[in-house]
């Protein structure tokens, strides 16, 4: 399921995400047929945030979170919008301008 997740972030493909999991591709587009799989706005702001999961820490960059998730969702999102969409986020930690990732996302 969370190799599936991570295969429905735009710019990961299907290899990337099996291959980071060590599982087939054939095991992930399987499960993307799981409509769990497709990932949440906080948790593409999440994914934009960390790299899809590969940084554990770093600066809150609201202004690039907020312009990926107005190019995906074509919403305008603002930084304020961004910053509450992670916020949601149960596996990040904000503490003024830096953030850690607490647990594992996908």
């Amino acid at each position: 399921m969370r190799a599936a997740k991570l295969s429905r972030v735009p710019g990961v493909t299907v290899a990337e995400a099996a291959g980071r999991f060590g599982i087939s591709t054939a095991a992930v587009s399987r499960a993307r047929k799981n409509a769990a799989t497709a990932p949440s706005l906080a948790e593409l702001a999440l994914a934009a945030l960390t790299r899809n999961g590969t940084l554990r820490e770093g600066p809150l960059e609201l202004a690039a979170v907020a312009g990926w998730i107005d190019y995906i969702d074509h919403d305008g999102c603002t930084e304020a919008q961004a910053r509450a969409l992670l916020e949601a986020c149960p596996q990040l930690a904000i503490a003024g301008d830096r953030w850690t990732l607490v647990a594992a996302w996908p």
